[in-house]
């Protein structure tokens, strides 16, 4: 499993009579904030829709990030900035083409770090003018609108290498249900208004996500094509399912009794038993990532509230601490590729944050654009493609590093690059070399020229 967050999606739109649903979407309001609090991912969403209110029950959810696609806000750092990762010279890794991706009338969207397979494959979100979130699937010539059941809104948020995608969309009174398209939309939701959120999608197309339950509280859930198995809690009222790979091996987080914290978990879908709490210290945990070997990416917090990023390996029911940088205070991974490495970035106490690459054996810093101080990796592929964003001295750029080069700016690398625009963030990577931009009016596809 491999791609990005894409920032900063925002929770989705209000579940009418769910107060459960609330305190979820809450829960779910981001994930890794650049300060090192600790939050659990976003939910799939519409990122015009408002942030519903936190349950008054529920224990205080830290102040969400600012959106990290944006040119962070924060003040220099009072000592020089480190030092940018050496490029090998005439080593600048490959050109590109630009394509322009989206529905027509796109001001802005969103592709998750599951969103892109080979071939030029995205499944994405495209918002307009007027906030309707619509989903859209790039089958590599032609952007299609999935459509929805008979709402205006729906997201798309992963996709396989055959083209099926997950994500959710509306019904005619506004209720999101989790979909799966393969050609045309499948509604993978109980009868009724049963409320439900697709994440992630295997390489058979098995989904994964979470759902509104018959006692008003959100689980996780697993799709095996047909029917959706409720993945339970580990004692609390809540669960969500982040990520699931081609032996049914779901990963995501789970409430414990009191709800006051919630922790990583693995499911097997093979042996059908409970969730399993991959075991991750901290307060708090979040299980982010898993690749074909069961090796998952997870992120904790400490009493600080500090993240920590760490990789679990399911076959040895290891857990492994990946440390720090050098005067660096905290670290949240993002995306962990075939052979287990994992990508994120590192927290200093000035509000700095640098892209850092684990190898399975030690972290180094991936370094920033000449002039920068920040840097932030967001995924990576099968090859060891790291993409994200990094600062320069124009500002927040699109950013890639590669085996033996990096960070380069993209927009420094695209044949022809239209007038007027401007990549700012690498979101998503595929295992040919194929990545997903955010541009400062929509979203592009770079493909690597031959």
């Amino acid at each position: 499993m491999f791609g990005s967050r894409s920032g900063k999606p925002s929770t989705p739109p209000r579940l009418a009579a769910s107060a459960a649903a609330f305190a979820l979407a809450t829960l779910l309001a981001g994930c890794g904030g650049g300060d090192g609090s600790y939050n659990p991912l976003p939910a799939p969403a519409s990122p015009a829709a408002p942030t519903p209110p936190a349950d008054p029950a529920a224990p205080p959810a830290p102040t969400p990030p600012a959106d990290p696609t944006s040119p962070p806000a924060q003040t220099p750092p009072a000592d020089p900035p480190p030092p940018a990762a050496p490029t090998p010279p005439g080593d600048l890794g490959p050109l590109y083409d630009f394509t322009e991706l989206g529905l027509p009338g796109i001001t802005s969207g969103a592709v998750e770090r599951q969103g892109i397979a080979n071939g030029g494959l995205v499944a994405g979100t495209s918002v307009n003018a007027e906030g309707v979130s619509r989903a859209f699937f790039y089958n590599g010539t032609t952007n299609i609108d999935l459509g929805s059941f008979g709402g205006k809104d729906s997201s798309a948020q992963a996709i396989t290498r055959c083209g099926q995608v997950t994500g959710w969309a509306t019904t005619e009174s506004g209720v999101q249900h989790a979909f799966l398209y393969d050609g045309s939309l499948h509604d993978l939701s109980a009868p009724g208004d049963g409320v439900s959120w697709g994440t992630a999608i295997s390489t058979c197309g098995k989904v994964a996500g979470y759902a509104v339950t018959a006692a008003d509280a959100i689980h996780a859930f697993y799709h095996d094509g047909k029917t959706m198995r409720d993945l339970g809690t580990f004692g609390g009222e809540t669960s969500a399912a982040t990520d699931v790979n081609s032996v049914g091996q779901v990963v995501g987080f789970a409430a414990i009794p009191d709800n006051t914290s919630h922790h990583a978990f693995l499911y097997d879908a093979r042996t059908g038993a409970p969730i399993q709490d991959i075991g991750a210290p901290g307060l708090g945990s979040v299980a982010i990532d898993i690749n074909e070997a069961g090796q998952v990416a997870v992120s904790t917090n400490n009493a600080d509230s500090v993240l920590h990023a760490f990789r679990y390996d399911a076959s040895a029911g290891t857990l492994h601490d990946l440390g720090l940088l050098p005067d660096s205070q905290g670290s949240d991974p993002h995306a962990i590729n075939a052979a287990g490495h994992v990508v994120g970035y590192v927290s200093y106490a000035d509000g700095r944050r640098v892209a850092f690459l684990h190898d399975g054996t030690a972290m180094r810093s991936l370094g920033t654009l000449s002039g920068g101080s920040s840097s932030e990796a967001y995924a990576i592929n099968a090859g060891g493609l790291v993409v994200g964003w990094a600062e320069g001295s124009v500002g927040q750029r699109a950013a890639a590093w590669g085996p033996g080069y990096g960070p380069v700016d993209l927009n420094e690398r695209v044949k022809d690059l239209p007038a007027g625009v401007e990549l700012v963030s690498a979101l998503a990577v595929a295992d040919d070399g194929v990545i997903v931009v955010r541009t400062r009016n929509g979203l592009g596809l770079l493909r690597p020229r031959k």
